[in-house]
């Protein structure tokens, strides 16, 4: 079979001539390029596809969009050359010489359709694209008719190919690989792929018609015809064919890019909205108007009222009557700038007191900001609950003002047993500043127990009964004056069950007997 493919003849024997009309070899060079842009793309398309449907939609109009590209780029180029006899081309055959370049670059687009793509995927589609080039190339001059079969020669057949294969590598590095690698501009990048690609499918066939021999004379080989029907058979053929590919490729490619887009915006409001839904802040948006237009489940829990009850209302209701008067004021104020060109509403926080359905005040923090949709402004409100945040703060300075004024003595220390702070009254019995006891080792303010001859307990045990029982107190004697203190010493620990501080407090031993006495 082999034998009857090569050319078998002379080794010195000169290429097939013939002439080629230069627009038509220039219009066949653009049909490959145009369609290999749209395969291009579509295989860029087919990368970033959201579903796998979309994914195959544009692997398969893709691999059209090539194939046929091939197909017609061929057979324009051949109505373009010009042998010194007629020819005649078998027609069912010249159309099954579509599908060896679609079947082709089906298999390249569904490589290059990977999230990631590696050197060794790059060259194994330039290798598959070339040799779809030239599966197409060569069963398509096998629809050439001849008295005896056309040969080629073996040297520049295996030129063609690797034309084909290289110059589709280095298509598919261009637009992929500098792709990865970001080191070029996205244009300028994908048309340099384009042109590319379509000079690996017309370098393909140019270097692979220079492979052509015929043996026995060239004009005797072939039928002798009349130079017109077949090639206006064939012209109107590829002609058909070919904007047929093209109006099918084009409203697949617009399709494509709708669905897609289509499916990023929706795939994006369901992020929106499940953002939304479950933030923890509460959210409200209103129109100019101050009509509530959405209302999430946390501003639910913050005001009570469900998002049926509100939605379609004035966002006064959620209000006291006091601020409710001010609202509208607030809203023409700011839609009077807006006119006038003014900066737009950005990220304004303020505190500001909000009604609860049962009547009560809740304090919150409003971040306000404007938003443009689809034209038309609205407000979005952002409310955290400061219930908890005020709650802790006022029981905060309620500890600090008993803190500052117990007559006991109170001493606040770390997790390693570290002063953190002593409150006043601690400051007169020690005789120690505040400034003097922070960070200081507890133990090392009082006499070391093992010195004193009158006490009950050491220091390790005192420790380990307050980690076993959370409490401790006893008497101890101050370093620094050597007075007796009761001492009281507790464990804080947090929701973990882990000590994090503890409380010590005390108070002068003579005034407790004393006390005791009276």
């Amino acid at each position: 079979m082999l034998a009857h493919f090569f050319w078998s003849g002379p080794s010195d024997a000169s290429p097939t001539m013939g002439e080629h009309d230069p627009w038509l070899v220039l219009l066949s060079f653009l049909v490959s390029v145009i369609a290999s842009s749209q395969a291009l793309r579509l295989a860029a398309l087919a990368q970033k596809a959201v579903t796998p449907q979309l994914r195959m939609l544009a692997i398969g109009s893709g691999s059209l969009s090539l194939g046929a590209g091939i197909w017609a780029m061929h057979f324009i180029a051949m109505l373009g050359y010009t042998p010194h006899a007629d020819v005649k081309y078998d027609l069912p055959l010249t159309i099954l010489s579509l599908f060896p370049g679609i079947a082709a670059s089906a298999v390249v687009l569904a490589l290059l359709a990977r999230p990631r793509l590696q050197r060794l995927q790059l060259i194994l589609g330039g290798i598959l694209v070339g040799l779809g080039i030239a599966a197409m190339h060569y069963s398509g001059m096998a629809a050439m008719q001849t008295h005896s079969p056309h040969q080629y020669s073996a040297p520049w057949f295996a030129l063609s190919l690797l034309v084909g294969a290289a110059l589709a590598m280095l298509a598919l590095w261009v637009r992929f690989g500098l792709a990865r690698a970001d080191l070029s501009h996205s244009l300028a990048r994908k048309m340099g792929a384009s042109i590319i690609m379509g000079g690996a499918i017309a370098g393909m066939h140019y270097t692979a018609m220079l492979a052509l021999r015929v043996s026995g004379g060239y004009e005797s080989a072939l039928y002798e015809q009349t130079h017109g029907d077949d090639s206006q058979i064939l012209a109107l053929t590829i002609a058909l064919v070919a904007l047929g590919v093209g109006s099918l490729i084009v409203q697949a490619n617009a399709l494509l890019h709708y669905r897609s887009r289509w499916m990023i915006e929706d795939m994006n409001a369901a992020h929106l909205r499940a953002l939304v839904q479950m933030a923890a802040d509460g959210i409200i948006c209103i129109d100019t108007c101050g009509i509530v237009l959405d209302y999430n489940p946390a501003a639910q829990r913050i005001f009570g009222w469900s998002a049926q009850e509100v939605i379609g209302r004035s966002v006064k209701m959620l209000m006291p009557a006091a601020l409710a008067d001010q609202h509208d004021h607030y809203v023409l104020q700011h839609e009077k700038i807006q006119q006038e060109g003014g900066p737009p509403l950005k990220d304004k926080v303020s505190e500001v007191l909000a009604q609860h359905k049962d009547g009560s005040l809740i304090p919150l923090r409003l971040a306000l900001s404007q938003a443009d949709a689809r034209g038309q402004r609205m407000y979005v409100g952002i409310l955290t609950d400061l219930s908890e945040q005020k709650k802790t703060a006022r029981d905060l300075r309620i500890a600090v003002t008993v803190f500052e004024h117990s007559f006991e003595g109170v001493v606040v220390l770390d997790a390693n047993r570290r002063v953190v702070d002593i409150n006043p009254a601690y400051e007169r019995m020690s005789g120690l500043a505040r400034k003097t006891a922070r960070n200081k080792e507890f133990s090392a303010l009082y006499i070391d127990i093992a010195d004193d001859a009158s006490a009950t307990a050491s220091v390790s045990s005192i420790w380990t009964e307050v980690l076993r029982t959370g409490h401790w107190q006893g008497d101890w004697k101050l370093l620094h004056t050597g007075n007796p203190h009761h001492l009281s010493i507790t464990a804080v620990r947090d929701e973990h069950d882990r000590v994090h501080h503890y409380i010590g407090v005390c108070y002068e031993g003579i005034r407790q007997q004393q006390s005791v006495l009276h």
